[in-house]
């Protein structure tokens, strides 16, 4: 299970590019503080060059570097850094200063350069100028050179002070950022709560006006799913009831029966009531066994119907042999006539079955003695499959009723429960097919006849 916070997710996907902007203004920083450590640094080097510079005179044409070894030695006094210089004669060579110090004669005249350079081990900035004194055709080379402690101290201390706001901005940020998102998450949370404080019985629809956009997208799905609970409730609450009630009738004739087996005064009585009690308890497991179907098809159940290719003649005759020893029994001439070829649609083999099974039945119960009952197959761009009998027939005012759960035709002389039509229904329902209803040939019976591949369930006359 992953508990992870979409907040704490949010915040760690923001966390490292805040990471990175502190990163990235820290290198900014660092650079642009030993930029300024380096001007100043600079500025006092070039000037140190040019004082030493005008210490070196012409005498009589002679170049000579005369400073007093106090001077020099607080010239290059200094607490923190080593400073070094360097005077070379174009003519006469090395003046004074430090030897090993590198000098550059490509300077131009009057002009300075900066440098880095290692004397001793350290590294150092060195300035350079060159001179021509005038009284003289020489030409002098002046370089002072200095450690980098202090301009890497003022770097930091630059850095540091730099730096120290970033960090206070970028925790500052990631606060105004949890805020940020926590409240761009309450539209959530609410919803979350509206749902957590509803009971198992509240399906209503979850209120979207308030709710931001991706919020909604989240609340549609939500009440849709509600929907669809909804009407699997209602579904099963219906079910529960009619079964509740249908079967009633038949369990109490079962109870009836079996005391009247017990209290039988001779065997004839015995065998009688028995007879009766098998007749209740087939009536009653005939509507549990069609309660079930029509629990299957109910509107709920659409995603459990596998449409695949199938052949409506081999079903008919498949289906229709089941019921040949039941039509024998009832002395029924039943007929079958189908097509040569077979006749493909795309259906559910076992829905369909169950649907040719009910009006096949309901047209046994009501046909007449020694009557007639076929099973009819048409080819052709809506293939249809009928069911006729030579029954009384279905007037033309109760055609509309008789797909009602448990409705039953006034003066109806056949046993059944009211529920075959009513499958019959919903399986051409979830068929998207036409079930009409007409009179039979001869002008005699009923016709039953099922539209396949046409526009959703209708009922015709």
């Amino acid at each position: 299970m992953n508990d992870r916070s979409l907040r704490v997710g949010l915040l760690s996907r923001l966390g490292p590019v805040l990471v990175l902007l502190l990163t990235l203004d820290a290198v900014a920083c660092y650079f642009t503080a030993l930029h300024f450590a380096n001007l100043v640094y600079d500025r006092w080097l070039i000037d140190s060059t040019r004082s030493l510079a005008q210490a070196v005179r012409s005498e009589q044409g002679r170049i000579e570097f005369d400073v007093p070894r106090v001077a020099l030695q607080i010239f290059q006094f200094d607490e923190v850094d080593r400073t070094y210089f360097k005077i070379v004669s174009a003519r006469r060579g090395f003046l004074a200063g430090d030897n090993g110090l590198p000098g550059d004669p490509t300077v131009p005249s009057n002009g300075i350069r900066l440098a880095d350079a290692t004397l001793q081990g350290q590294r150092v900035r060195v300035v350079s100028t060159r001179i021509a004194p005038p009284g003289t055709d020489d030409s002098v080379s002046v370089s002072i050179a200095e450690t980098l402690i202090k301009r890497t101290t003022l770097a930091r201390d630059i850095l540091l002070a730099m730096v120290a706001p970033q960090v206070a901005l970028v925790g500052i940020a990631s606060l105004l950022a949890w805020l940020g998102i926590s409240r761009g998450l309450k539209p959530l949370t609410d919803l979350a709560a509206q749902i957590e404080a509803r009971d198992q019985n509240n399906l209503t629809p979850v209120p979207q006006a308030r709710l931001p956009r991706e919020a909604r997208v989240l609340a549609e799905r939500i009440n849709a799913l509600l929907v669809r609970v909804d009407s699997a409730i209602r579904a099963q609450k219906r079910f529960v009831a009619d079964a509740a009630h249908q079967l009633r009738t038949p369990l109490a004739a079962v109870m009836l029966h079996a005391e009247w087996a017990q209290r039988a005064p001779d065997g004839a009585t015995e065998r009688e009531a028995l007879r009766a009690l098998h007749r209740s308890v087939e009536r009653a497991g005939r509507m549990s066994q069609q309660l079930l179907s029509l629990a299957r098809t109910d509107p709920g159940a659409t995603n459990a119907v596998e449409l695949k290719p199938l052949d409506l003649v081999a079903l008919a005759r498949r289906v229709g042999e089941e019921w040949i020893p039941r039509a024998l029994k009832r002395d029924i001439d039943f007929g079958l006539i189908v097509p040569d070829t077979p006749v493909g649609i795309t259906g559910d083999d076992r829905l369909l079955s169950e649907l040719l099974s009910n009006l096949i039945d309901n047209a046994l119960r009501y046909s007449s003695p020694a009557g007639r009952v076929s099973v009819i197959v048409e080819a052709g761009v809506r293939p249809k499959l009928a069911v006729q009998d030579d029954g009384p027939g279905i007037p033309e005012d109760e055609r509309v009723r008789i797909f009602e759960r448990f409705y039953r035709m006034p003066g109806s002389d056949g046993d059944g429960c009211g529920l075959g039509l009513a499958i019959v229904e919903e399986i051409a329902r979830l068929h998207s097919s036409t079930v009409e209803v007409s009179t039979g040939s001869d002008a005699r019976g009923s016709r039953f006849t099922v539209v396949f591949g046409g526009p959703p369930l209708q009922r015709s006359s």
